[in-house]
């Protein structure tokens, strides 16, 4: 796009986490920004742009991130961000901005930024990285060109993962890839913890399904895992107990099917009221989320009786 001279001013690069979007925005920044990139649109790493970048004192650069974890961008921000945009280039031939989980914005950050897609200034590009492009209003995401990230196979995956840490068995990185959606950046960073929570999460549903578990108690042990990594290992749980019953074609097992895909349901809606700007009590939401398991796991009891 670069050499057609076709670079939109304006890029949505996006995917779920652990793929590696900032890493890629970054090379793409060193590239836009190089005073020397080679044929292939690297970035040589030694000129004077490419030293400032390194040192994080790059003046025709500006990176744009929630001042602290779990927060929004403010409008500030964003405000701050247009008034550099009206400045000139002062060592590279192109100014460059990257705004890092930018679907943590707040109405009026959002209307901001739209002033300035709508309006943009000459070389300069935009680079916006998003794990959820949905919560982006549609009138940012389409002025922007969107760039999506996909999530490897499971061969290339492992590969990768092999090459991190020969000593780790191929089943331990396979239960981490369930626990990330296939994201091998994010099963690497989990490692050892991960399966822990793994294995804790395994034995805390088998307790559920049986109508055993106290959700209170594991509401609040729940607390010290990424939530959202363990509503996905149970979603695949649940995925794989249906794979099952869809192989069999006896009426109990069509029956049990639909306590199962509640449950599927459950989670998913577990993940987006997670994954939501209101910032809801999570302790509570687990364990309305256990209670529901419970519920539908007595029902899946009650089928089996009936059919035995």
């Amino acid at each position: 796009m670069l050499q057609q001279s076709r670079l939109p001013h304006a890029l949505l690069i996006s995917g779920i986490d652990g793929l590696g979007k900032m890493a890629f925005a970054e090379r793409l920044v060193a590239s836009l920004l190089c005073i020397q990139p080679d044929a292939q649109f690297n970035a040589c790493g030694h000129c004077h742009s490419c030293q400032l970048l390194a040192a994080q004192s790059h003046p025709d650069h500006l990176l744009v991130a929630p001042e602290d974890r779990g927060k929004q961008i403010k409008v500030d921000q964003i405000r701050s961000l247009k008034q550099s945009q009206t400045l000139m280039p002062k060592v590279s031939a192109a100014k460059t901005v990257l705004i890092s989980e930018a679907d943590q914005m707040n109405i009026s950050a959002f209307n901001s930024l739209l002033k300035l897609l709508e309006e943009p200034q000459p070389d300069s590009t935009l680079i916006l990285l998003s794990n959820n492009p949905q919560q982006l209003p549609i009138t940012i995401k389409s002025r922007c060109q969107n760039v999506v990230i996909p999530i490897p196979d499971t061969d290339q995956a492992m590969a990768y993962l092999r090459a991190q840490d020969p000593a780790m068995q191929d089943k331990h990185w396979q239960a981490l890839l369930k626990l990330t959606q296939g994201a091998p950046l994010a099963a690497l960073s989990l490692g050892d913890a991960g399966l822990e929570q793994s294995r804790q999460v395994t034995a805390d549903i088998a307790l559920l399904m049986q109508g055993q578990g106290n959700p209170v108690q594991m509401a609040a042990d729940w607390q010290q895992y990424d939530l959202k990594s363990v509503l996905l290992q149970i979603q695949s749980m649940m995925q794989s107990k249906i794979g099952q019953l869809l192989m069999t074609v006896d009426n109990c097992s069509v029956s049990l099917l639909r306590p199962y895909w509640s449950i599927v349901d459950c989670i998913t809606d577990t993940l987006k009221l997670i994954s939501s700007q209101n910032n809801p009590n999570k302790i509570l939401l687990i364990e309305d989320f256990m209670v529901t398991v419970m519920q539908h796991a007595e029902q899946i009891h009650k089928l089996q009786g009936t059919h035995r």
